[in-house]
């Protein structure tokens, strides 16, 4: 397997360019004509809700100029029968954003893991199989007309028990083996997009692509096998919630070198995991940090976390969430134009970032304790954190929803910053 942290990746640099027309004729498929041949076109942004579908309210996506929505259901909860293909609030949340004119990608996640999960991964033939299946294809007809994409797989090493992530005596990986005959049986039917023609099915799941242990682990080695022999596999979709801008360069380069010639998307990223550093930081440790405590009155020994739990619990105004964010030094308004333009150089088709906070008031008011990972400062818009006096519209996050917005227009930004390297503190 090549190693960018090698820089083995430079070795492969032949076959990216023999992929390339094969590569560029499967993303025109989804995101219409190269602007000129030779050059990559940018990645289209989308929304991103998760699992959290009814948040996909039809105003909030409007104030974003998204075309993209994505969101992942969780297998366990329509197999058990706790969710209903036809009644679903979520699903039908989907379906009305595919008929308002939005481009959907669909992910199934296969929750095996943890209490209520699926358990291990079925046996070729066995009356759960059938089940499984079964499921998918209620799936894909509830949501007929209304898929641009489907992806078979969410986090492959983080929802599949490790005993279904290794090769077994027959040499195959169990999980990989399940994926390769789900797609086969969907594909038999012939599933057609919102667009018409063929149902883009997508494959991977994959996380953290920046450490040698994920390049070599069993599952991730043959999954990649699998989706560059497989023609009934349309492309590859993979995760970047990444500590910083180096380790998620490191990731799109190799993800590249190993998947040339097929399509590459992104259903979620972000920078989570430098933000968690953080969480625990003072925020009037720097000089810009402690003018922001003194301007409203805050204790500069005050948290992050702090200031957040009180803003959850009495919303600030949009314009005070949005400086507080900018007095703290760790924090990067311009992630979104960093990472689409190395999504870009290495030929990303569709990136879905984060949508939003919950949009729904919480009685108690959320809190976060130590420990938490933070993924609400991801957010394009922080309802329930922020507020925008006189209303109107949902508080948009700092840098983020600007840059997700220009994101949106014909011209692409470029990023021409400094991408820094938080990988040794």
């Amino acid at each position: 397997m090549l190693n960018p942290l090698r820089g083995d990746c430079q070795l492969n640099r032949r076959s990216l360019l023999a992929g390339a027309t094969t590569w560029a004729a499967g993303v025109a498929s989804i995101s219409g004509p190269l602007a000129h041949a030779g050059s990559p076109p940018r990645p289209l942004f989308g929304v991103n809700s998760n699992q959290n579908l009814t948040w996909l309210e039809p105003t909030s996506m409007a104030q974003t100029h998204t075309t993209w929505v994505r969101g992942f259901v969780p297998a366990s909860q329509f197999l058990s029968g706790a969710r209903s293909y036809s009644t679903d609030p979520g699903l039908a949340a989907l379906r009305a954003a595919a008929a308002d004119g939005h481009k959907v990608i669909l992910s199934i996640k296969w929750d095996c893991t943890g209490a209520g999960g699926l358990g291990p991964v079925p046996q070729p033939g066995s009356p759960d199989e059938a089940a499984w299946f079964q499921f998918a294809d209620a799936l894909v007809q509830s949501m007929a007309g209304s898929l641009s994409i489907l992806v078979v797989v969410n986090e492959l090493l983080i929802d599949t028990r490790e005993s279904d992530l290794g090769p077994g005596p027959d040499g195959r990986v169990p999980m990989i083996f399940f994926l390769r005959r789900l797609v086969a049986h969907l594909s038999a039917s012939r599933p057609m997009a919102a667009e018409g023609g063929s149902l883009p099915i997508y494959a991977g799941g994959f996380t953290r692509l920046d450490l040698p242990k994920t390049q070599n682990a069993a599952a991730v080695r043959n999954a990649i096998g699998w989706i560059n022999r497989d023609p009934r596999v349309a492309g590859a979709d993979f995760h970047l919630h990444q500590p910083d801008l180096v380790t998620s360069g490191l990731a799109l380069a190799y993800v590249r070198a190993q998947i040339p010639a097929k399509p590459l998307i992104v259903t979620e990223f972000s920078l989570v995991w430098k933000w968690k550093q953080h969480f625990e930081d003072t925020i009037g440790a720097s000089r810009s940090g402690a003018a922001f405590a003194t301007q409203h009155g805050l204790s500069p020994q005050m948290t992050v976390r702090e200031f957040c739990n009180q803003a959850f619990a009495r919303p600030v105004p949009e314009a005070e969430w949005r400086t507080f964010l900018a007095s703290q030094p760790w924090f990067e308004p311009g992630y979104l134009d960093a990472i689409g333009t190395m999504m870009q150089q290495h030929g990303l088709s569709v990136a879905t970032y984060a949508f939003t906070t919950d949009p729904r008031p919480k009685a108690p008011p959320m809190q976060v304790g130590h420990g938490a990972t933070p993924w609400f400062l991801n957010n394009l818009l922080v309802p329930g954190l922020a507020y925008v006096p006189g209303g109107g519209r949902a508080p948009e996050n700092y840098g983020f929803f600007a840059s997700f917005d220009k994101w949106q227009t014909p011209n692409a930004p470029t990023y021409t910053g400094r991408i820094r390297d938080n990988r040794h503190g």
